[in-house]
């Protein structure tokens, strides 16, 4: 994702998300806004970056829902990703994003926050105990892994959503809202921003960044996030989603995976790009083995690809002891290896079910995926 050099490497994740009014809309629903929320959310263009932006980053503008303790309702304030604790001053003032000068790089110091350290960290602990909790609700976010083409060695960016069909991820965060330094009609300016709160990754997405979003999955425990902040909710939040991911570690169907997640086009390594294709699927391929010799290499350097070549063309041998490891895994679940398509009239491409990396020519052979790890998956045929 992208970060700052102020930030760690480690932690900074999920810096870009899909934004759209759909999504919006869908979560006004859940969280019991009034009709005057979701109405205006309805009535807004499609062409308004506030509640419409497929490639969002610190510094852009989204509506966020707070509590409204004088109205006992959750309302939706436009605010700015990326935390701002402090006032502005007359020398050096907050500049809004309709400033000509303004700069998103000050949002991208504190546009994460880790949910195990928010009571020890003075810029949060002060929000969280104030009630100043709020919920970024998004289409899915992206993280990016290392290329694995020579060719081009541009990040591959993979976009994250929920597996099921038209559902928003409503992201936990803590917003404030400061003075910027200036005065306006006489009156002080203020402005409103917010950060995502982060945890450790689930299983199934750990191979793409040790840190995900911390997602509220159910509508009471959202509502009562807005409603009435702690730490004791803060832990009692990762507690639910560890459970959650101890029993879908336990069901073998893929189906039950509470996220899909698949590579996108590369354009998005822009943060100014803004296509309609930002969160459509892409094929993701592996690096081919003749890529090794496109440039002519020296017969020095050639030699060292030949002997690269054959760690990829296993000996017959070798190949064989695979095949039975294989074949008793897919005894031990169950399955007659008999059944299952012979490595000579196998499809010369298979896509890892995990990451999606399309797996050509000689690594069509590959029992694991060679970007995550993942086991490739038996592939059944009628004899």
């Amino acid at each position: 994702s992208v970060r700052n050099k102020q930030t760690s490497s480690t932690t900074s994740m999920c810096g870009r998300a899909a934004y759209s009014t759909a999504s919006f809309s869908s979560a006004a629903s859940s969280l019991r806004c009034g009709h005057s929320v979701i109405a205006a959310a309805s009535a807004s263009s499609s062409s308004d970056t506030t509640t419409n932006n497929l490639n969002m980053s610190p510094g852009n503008s989204a509506q966020i829902f707070r509590y409204n303790h004088t109205s006992n309702s959750v309302c939706s304030t436009p605010m700015i990703w990326g935390l701002l604790p402090n006032n502005g001053s007359e020398k050096s003032p907050h500049l809004l994003p309709s400033d000509d000068s303004f700069t998103p790089s000050p949002h991208y110091i504190m546009f994460n926050a880790r949910s195990e350290t928010i009571d020890t960290k003075k810029s949060f602990h002060s929000l969280l105990r104030d009630g100043q909790s709020c919920i970024f609700a998004v289409d899915g976010y992206y993280e990016w892994t290392k290329s694995s083409s020579p060719i081009d060695k541009r990040k591959q960016p993979y976009f994250v959503k929920s597996s099921s069909p038209d559902t928003p991820l409503l992201l936990a965060g803590l917003w404030t809202q400061v003075k910027t330094g200036r005065r306006n009609n006489n009156q002080e300016e203020t402005i409103s921003t917010f950060t995502i709160l982060t945890k450790e990754a689930h299983p199934k997405l750990a191979w793409l960044h040790p840190r995900q979003p911390c997602i509220l999955n159910d509508s009471c425990v959202a509502r009562e996030w807005l409603q009435n902040p702690s730490k004791a909710l803060v832990d009692k939040i990762l507690s639910l989603s560890n459970e959650q991911q101890q029993q879908q570690s336990n069901i073998k169907n893929e189906g039950t995976d509470p996220w899909e997640c698949y590579p996108v086009t590369k354009k998005m390594n822009d943060a100014k790009y803004h296509g309609n294709d930002c969160t459509i699927q892409v094929k993701s391929k592996g690096r081919k083995l003749d890529s090794y010799f496109a440039t002519s290499p020296s017969p020095g350097k050639r030699k060292k690809m030949e002997v690269k070549e054959d760690y990829y063309s296993k000996s017959t041998s070798q190949q064989d002891f695979e095949d039975k490891n294989a074949a008793t895994k897919c005894s031990q679940q169950g399955e007659n290896w008999d059944t299952l398509l012979p490595k000579e009239a196998a499809s010369n491409e298979w896509s890892c079910h995990v990451c999606t990396l399309l797996h050509t020519n000689s690594k069509s052979q590959f029992l694991v995926c060679e970007m995550c790890g993942s086991e490739r998956e038996c592939t059944q045929h009628s004899v």
